[in-house]
Parts: structure tokens; C-alpha cells; sequence
């Protein structure tokens, strides 16, 4: 009687598969998991016999069942979808979750098995970030990695969470110095704006210390001009949208709520300010056969078409072209970026003697602690 011929391999790469159902979705669709096998079909039977006789154990003896197979690329990504997207503001998406998972985590980890990182693999991870990664992007690591590992483990994937206590992070990338300008610089610079086409952008940011972002977002009806003062209650930011996947300007809140505040004005610069157009004449298009018509502003500091203006058109556009006009005239005087001009604001009041809890209200800073350790030494 002959032999009977040998299963061939079913699978790419000369394995043999099986597949079996271990559930059901929550709309009732079949979940289906195959295993493999360099030997035999009636090995990779055997596997999958065992993984249901495992998940019965667990069952009955309430212990966690951990599936083996699920690589930290493949959990992290899950986590990112399901408890993060959509469930946060998209620029907080992208900045504090997706770009350090991406970025960094899976980098690192990858296809490593998620039930198999130990404390030491993330003490491991953090020293080589210690050279190339600022403190502060370190701590978005962490966060994301005791998130993604506690998520793992109510979803029976890990047994134990290896972000311990005992992992210390540190960076020995130095910290960035900001620069600001002295009080005879802040002069030069606040005279030289008073008669620049793009001045008034920059004479509001150094008065006041708002951010780009707020001033971006200052509508009309922020300006009380009869109190002399405008109200912060918007900012406005470039920011992936996740659902489009492009990037968008947007204008949705503050970025936390002592952010929300009232700045006292100069005389000089609000009347400035009420010399602005609020309308204008747009010409129109002649390829598109579209005529001159008027353009009524929403916001105080609008782009060409008179719409919101996005932070990083208005800085290629405003804020770039007065720094090198600036730096043409008074080659001495140090070229800042937006936030250096908010660091400025804050040193020179902190050097004139105000105090420490009303620079905090006026920049809308709810750390008292940061404002202490950043200002009272300033020489």
C-alpha cells in the first residue's frame, strides 16, 4: 500500500497554517487567528489547541490570559486610535502622543513582544534618549509609555507594567537659552515698530507678552477701547487634522484656562489699534471672473484676504520681515522669535519690581513655581 503523499506547506515562506475562530467582534463578525508551523500542519493544530485549552485555564481560574503574539508596534498603534484619537485636540494629538510613539517608541521597540519588555528594556530606552532628546520631551515618552502599558494590561495582553518607579529619566541635551532684550533694546525695537508697516504686531507682543497664538486669534470684539484694554479669549493654531489628514488653521480656545485673561493697554497703542481697518477692498479675479467687493474682518490681525491667519504664514509674512528690516538698521540688536518676545515682556516687568502673581495673570501662566525659578534671579 503506497505511503500517503506529505501535506504540502499552505503559506508563504514554506509554513504550514491553521486558522481557527477565538471570538466574536461586538457586531458579531467572526475573529479568526492563524498559527504556523516549519513542520507540520498537524503542529500548528496542535498550537492552536493549546491557545484555546490556555484561554479556557484563564477563564476558569480568573487569571489574565496574555496572547503572546502582539508586538509593541502593533498595541501602541491601537492604543493611539482607540484612546487617544479624536479623544484630544488634534495639534495635542500629534505633539504630546503621536510623534513620540511614532517617532521615538516603535523606533525602539518595535516588533518586540509587548509581554516581553522588562524594566530594564525602558531603563535601557531612556538612557539612549539621554544625549539626543530634551528633558521635557523624555517625560511625553514616559507618560505615553505607562499609558500604552496599563491599556495593555486591562486588555490582558501583559501581565505587569515595566514603567516602574525606579526608572529614572534624565538629558544631558543642554537646555535652549532664551534670549531677550533689555530695556534699551525693547526701546530701539518698540520705536523702530512704531513706523514699520508690520509694527503693530510686534509693538502688542511686546507690550502685553501674549503668544503668537493669541494674538492671531484677538477678534474686534476683544478690543475694549473704552476701558483700554483687550481680552484674551482665543487662540488660534496650524495643526494636522486627523480625520483629513492635512493641516489646518484653527481657531478653538486657549490652551488651558488661565490662559483666559483681561491686558491693560497704552493710550498709544490702542489708538493704533482702532486705526486698523476692520474692511477692506479685495480686488478680484479676472481669470475667475470674480469682481472687486469688500471684505468685513473677523479678527484684528488678518491675513491678505482678510480670514484668520495661519501662525506660520504670518510669521514668513509679518513677523520674519520685520526682524530682518529691524536687524538692517540695528545690526546690534539681537534677532528673537515670538516667544522670546513673551520672555522679554515677563523679565522686564519682574526687573521693574512687579510681582511675581500678577506677571503670572497677565501671561496667563498658572505655574507660580515656573514663573519664580525662570524670573527672580534675572539680572
Amino acid at each position: 500500500m503506497p505511503r500517503p503523499k506529505k501535506e504540502q506547506p499552505n503559506h508563504a515562506g514554506g509554513l504550514y497554517e491553521v486558522k481557527i475562530t477565538v471570538g466574536k467582534t461586538i457586531d458579531g463578525k467572526l475573529i479568526r487567528k492563524s498559527f504556523y508551523s516549519s513542520t507540520s500542519k498537524a503542529d500548528a493544530r496542535a498550537q492552536a489547541e493549546q491557545y484555546k485549552i490556555d484561554r479556557e485555564v484563564a477563564s476558569q481560574t480568573g487569571a489574565g490570559f496574555i496572547s503572546k503574539d502582539i508586538t509593541f508596534a502593533d498595541w501602541s498603534r491601537k492604543w493611539l486610535e482607540t484612546y487617544k484619537k479624536g479623544k484630544v485636540k488634534d495639534n495635542t494629538y500629534l505633539g504630546t502622543y503621536e510623534i513620540p510613539v511614532e517617532k521615538h517608541l516603535i523606533p525602539y521597540f518595535g516588533n518586540a513582544p509587548i509581554n516581553n519588555i522588562r524594566p530594564i528594556d525602558i531603563q535601557n530606552f531612556f538612557d539612549s534618549k539621554a544625549k539626543s532628546s530634551a528633558e521635557e520631551s523624555i517625560k511625553k515618552m514616559r507618560a505615553c509609555l505607562k499609558a500604552i502599558f496599563d491599556t495593555a494590561i486591562e486588555n490582558d495582553l501583559c501581565g505587569k507594567n515595566p514603567v516602574t518607579a525606579s526608572i529614572k529619566i534624565k538629558s544631558s541635551k543642554p537646555e535652549t537659552e532664551k534670549q531677550v532684550y533689555t530695556q534699551k533694546e525693547y526701546d530701539t525695537v518698540y520705536t523702530f515698530a512704531k513706523s514699520h508697516p508690520n509694527g503693530l504686531d510686534i509693538m502688542l507682543m511686546l507690550e502685553t507678552g501674549v503668544s503668537r497664538s493669541e494674538l492671531l486669534g484677538l477678534r474686534w470684539e476683544d478690543i475694549d477701547s473704552q476701558n483700554c484694554a483687550i481680552y484674551i479669549r482665543q487662540g488660534v493654531v496650524d495643526q494636522k487634522d486627523t480625520e483629513l489628514d492635512k493641516w489646518v488653521t484653527v481657531s478653538d480656545g486657549l490652551k488651558n484656562v488661565h490662559r483666559e485673561r483681561v491686558i491693560p493697554l497704552s493710550k498709544n497703542l490702542m489708538e493704533k489699534i482702532l486705526e486698523k481697518p476692520r474692511s477692506f477692498i479685495l480686488p478680484g479675479n479676472k481669470r475667475k471672473h470674480t469682481p472687486d467687493h469688500i471684505v468685513s474682518t473677523e479678527y484684528v490681525f488678518y491675513s491678505p484676504q482678510g480670514l484668520v491667519y495661519s501662525p506660520k504664514n504670518w510669521y514668513n509674512r509679518v513677523y520674519k520681515p520685520f526682524m530682518e528690516d529691524l536687524i538692517a538698521k540695528f545690526p546690534d540688536i539681537p534677532k528673537l522669535n515670538p516667544h522670546e518676545l513673551r520672555h522679554t515682556r515677563a523679565t522686564l516687568w519682574v526687573e521693574r519690581g512687579v510681582d511675581l502673581f500678577t506677571v503670572a495673570k497677565l501671561m496667563g501662566h498658572a505655574d507660580l513655581d515656573m514663573l519664580s525659578k525662570r524670573y527672580a534671579h534675572s539680572n
